[in-house]
């Protein structure tokens, strides 16, 4: 809850600001803050105040507020439930596994506090550092090998930086300090960053909600790429479990190669035929297209099956399933 505080500060800053006309750089409320507050001010406009500051400790552990339903992030798929807990990453669970040596993905465990405190991956781990209700340290080793994170938060409760120290030989000598900033430049519709960019390079995720039921306008189980943010994975070509994110606003989706953009070009509800572009991320030129049918499955999920075309005249097959 600390963090809606900051976000709530944000927001009333920038309606002042707002209201006074243009401001002038160096006024004392940057543009993150106005980009929070605007996407805030929307949300807030449109759902209720608990439902928009909605947290759990699982979803403080990722930075995120609001019903948060899946996140796609780093090429993968982090699901929750309607309590905010973290149930799925990618199709396995994050707790309770034995770790092999071609596992993707790591174990995590929870403290006697409900914190997510450690995360085990093949040769090695981490240690979380809780305060106050958030992350403010993280300790990883494997083998010789030892690194040591603290994080600093922005005035909206972002990490703003990190600083680390590493050791090559089990912590007898440390490297230097060094330190790495964040500037967050997307939110989405619930206030949760989107993008943010640092000396490393560029972060994206994309974020789907669960349905407000107390909303007037609640769509229930209708497909409206128009309105509401999907996040589909499966089979691209021959590549498995890949994540798309559509929304009318621009997705992400992934593929071995990278990361990519995504817009909704066209949708014909009584065809049920979805056409979605596939962008370049460094400038959002067009590759190609995927173009297929959209279907209710049994379990009410929506499944997306088509071709995708590059731009070049190539194309493969895709299958598609909602989360």
């Amino acid at each position: 809850m600390k963090k809606l505080l900051y976000f709530f500060a944000a927001m009333f800053a920038a309606v002042i600001i707002g209201s006074c006309g243009q401001t002038e750089k160096g006024d004392g409320v940057d543009s993150d803050s106005i980009l929070m507050a605007d996407s805030l001010a929307k949300a807030i406009q449109r759902d209720s105040l608990e439902w928009v500051s909605f947290t759990s400790k699982d979803l403080t552990f990722f930075g995120l507020h609001g019903h948060v339903k899946a996140m796609l992030a780093d090429g993968c798929t982090y699901e929750f439930d309607t309590l905010g807990n973290w149930v799925r990453i990618a199709d396995v669970s994050p707790y309770g596994r034995k770790i092999g040596f071609y596992d993707e993905y790591s174990v995590y465990t929870h403290d006697k506090n409900g914190y997510i405190s450690n995360e085990e991956f093949w040769e090695g781990g981490s240690e979380f550092v809780w305060s106050d209700g958030r992350i403010v340290g993280e300790n990883s080793f494997n083998c010789a090998y030892e690194c040591r994170l603290s994080y600093e938060y922005d005035s909206l409760g972002n990490i703003g930086a990190v600083t680390m120290v590493e050791s090559d030989d089990a912590g007898d000598t440390w490297s230097k300090p060094s330190r790495i900033e964040y500037k967050y430049v997307g939110f989405d519709k619930q206030g949760n960053w989107s993008l943010r960019k640092s000396h490393n390079g560029t972060e994206e995720r994309f974020l789907v909600y669960y349905d407000n039921p107390k909303r007037a306008d609640h769509a229930g189980n209708d497909f409206l790429p128009w309105d509401k943010d999907y996040i589909f994975i499966g089979t691209i070509g021959n590549e498995k479990k890949r994540p798309l994110g559509i929304s009318r606003h621009g997705g992400i989706y992934s593929v071995l190669n990278g990361t990519r953009h995504t817009e909704v070009v066209a949708y014909d509800q009584a065809a049920a035929e979805l056409t979605v572009g596939a962008l370049r991320a460094s400038d959002d030129k067009k590759l190609g297209e995927f173009k297929g049918k959209v279907s209710r499955e049994a379990d009410g999920k929506f499944r997306y099956k088509g071709t995708f075309t590059n731009t070049n005249g190539g194309s493969v097959a895709f299958n598609l399933v909602s989360l």
